[in-house]
């Protein structure tokens, strides 16, 4: 079976972007559909630790990361030359170089943009 790639690379708090992306990775795991992660540009804030977004942010998407393992999704990638610091940062990332973040968008027959 042929893994779906989710990228998100919108805010998680400015639109709703980064939630259906979200939102459609629970979805098609709930189906037994396997799903891999990325993360790239505004989307990395999604990974820091102790989000405290207000209430017109909408809901905390930061918890949804811990539930990931409930659905088998087991794959969420960053590129490696980001600048997170490990401390603030969820650790369930996986880093690629440059070359495998490239090579990974053409390995994927569906790719979904947030």
């Amino acid at each position: 079976m042929k893994h779906t790639l989710i990228h998100l690379n919108s805010s998680p708090y400015s639109s709703l972007a980064c939630k259906e992306g979200l939102d459609l990775a629970l979805v098609l795991a709930t189906f037994e559909q396997p799903v891999d992660l990325c993360l790239s540009g505004a989307a990395l804030a999604l990974l820091t630790l102790k989000q405290n977004p207000t209430t017109e942010q909408g809901k905390n998407l930061h918890k949804l990361l811990d539930g990931l393992e409930f659905y088998d999704i087991e794959n969420v990638f960053i590129q490696a030359n980001q600048r997170l610091d490990p401390n603030t940062t969820w650790q369930g990332i996986q880093p690629l170089n440059d070359a495998e973040w490239h090579a990974m968008f053409s390995h994927y027959p569906q790719v979904f943009r947030f």
